[in-house]
């Protein structure tokens, strides 16, 4: 690919995702649901809007620093949302036992529906375990549930995205060596991972607040504190053990306003724009790489998956995990109807399949198309539903309904 072409893919990527975010506004729905079909066609009709050609080995790094930044900013965004105690439980159980329940259930589903292999049914069972704050806010931002509601499905949204991509990361390698790891080495390696993502988190804090001091009343040096810490913490602890930088970026973002929360709400302004701009920029990349030939066979049973996801498995699942709580019936129920997949399913699976089509490995092919659909079809689902089913549970929260507004702010997609 020459310097023209990339130019003109660049220019087609970036246009694209912001286009699509100026546009979701007026229409009334989350970006996500342009974002993707955007990607898709544009890399139908323009070829050139191929990121792994335009950037090469550099991609999947760069991804995984803007999946970083994107945590690092739900972890702020978690500090708003105060949860209590009874709560904190729900979400552990959400976030742990959840997550078992449906990497299980959608392994089962990729090696009975698509025919995988087990150990990439596996991989795409883990894969598809993390919600993620890109997708959960801005659906949220829309349906407009209760309060508690909302709190409930952004920790859970926010803080299952680095577990399901370090179980991610420790079934990719197990498939790399042809065999799973034993249970021991798996969980050795989560561990390891986990603190790993945990000291470098401190260590980022450390200099956050060393930043922020020396950079004083100052709201472009603030910015560029909070900016280069998070991507040079995220890039390093991910270059010591996989994936430990999402762990590290979330950390961050949820300690970060207890240094100087003053500080950080002037700069927060700036960030979020970064972060909204990386959200676009990546979903039309990712969805780019998807081609028509690659759905071929896919597709309908893909969305057979899809349906075990959110009519069996997530209602079902929340409603067991639920029990006992103090949260009503309703409640329940529409925790229950709110698990669609994000940017960091997508960020994970492009990354992995490229490395297991490379080494040849039977039926990696379906990974990323799989994994797309998948996004697709949760995102489209829960953003058709989200405000039918609230108004039908009766769980929308009346009082912001009420209140006179122009058209909704930009949600982050």
């Amino acid at each position: 690919m020459d310097a023209e072409q990339i130019l003109v893919g660049i220019a087609v990527i970036v246009g694209l995702a912001v286009a699509c975010q100026l546009l979701a506004p007026p229409l009334r729905t989350p970006a996500l649901v342009l974002l993707l079909p955007a990607g898709f066609i544009a890399g139908i009709i323009f070829p050139q809007a191929n990121a792994t050609e335009i950037l090469g080995d550099a991609f999947s790094p760069l991804v995984n620093i803007a999946v970083g930044l994107i945590l690092f900013h739900g972890g702020l965004e978690l500090v708003e949302e105060r949860i209590d105690r009874p709560d904190k439980k729900i979400i552990q159980r959400l976030i742990f036992f959840g997550a078992l329940i449906t990497w299980a259930c959608a392994t089962w589903a990729a090696f009975v529906f698509l025919g995988l292999p087990t150990q990439l049914a596996v991989l795409l069972g883990a894969i598809v375990i993390v919600s993620g704050p890109t997708v959960v806010a801005p659906l949220l931002a829309f349906a407009k549930p209760q309060m508690r509601i909302r709190r409930i499905l952004a920790w859970e949204g926010t803080l299952i995205d680095p577990v399901g991509a370090l179980v991610a990361v420790i079934v990719f390698q197990g498939v790399q060596l042809t065999s799973e790891p034993s249970l021991g080495d798996a969980v050795l390696s989560f561990v390891t991972s986990v603190t790993i993502g945990v000291a470098g988190g401190l260590i980022g804090l450390a200099l956050i607040w060393l930043g922020m001091l020396l950079a004083g009343p100052s709201k472009v040096l603030g910015t560029q504190v909070l900016l280069g810490v998070v991507i040079a913490t995220t890039a390093l602890t991910d270059a010591i053990s996989d994936d430990s930088g999402l762990v590290a970026a979330v950390l961050m973002g949820m300690i970060a306003p207890l240094i100087d929360r003053e500080k950080l709400a002037a700069v927060k302004p700036f960030f979020d724009t970064v972060v909204s701009f990386a959200i676009g920029v990546l979903f039309i990349a990712i969805s780019a790489l998807v081609t028509p030939e690659s759905l071929q066979g896919i597709v309908l049973p893909t969305l057979g998956i899809v349906a075990v996801l959110v009519l069996v498995v997530r209602p079902l699942s929340a409603f067991i995990l639920t029990a006992g709580t103090t949260l009503n019936n309703r409640e329940r129920l529409y925790i229950g109807w709110m698990a669609p997949r994000g940017i960091v399913a997508a960020a994970t699976a492009s990354s992995f399949s490229a490395t297991l089509i490379a080494a040849n490995m039977p039926g990696a092919e379906k990974l990323l198309p799989a994994t797309f659909v998948i996004i697709a079809g949760t995102v489209l689902f829960y953003s058709a539903t989200a405000v039918p089913m609230a108004k039908l549970l009766k769980v929308r929260d009346v009082e912001e309904i009420l209140e006179p507004t122009d058209l909704p702010p930009l949600p982050l997609p």
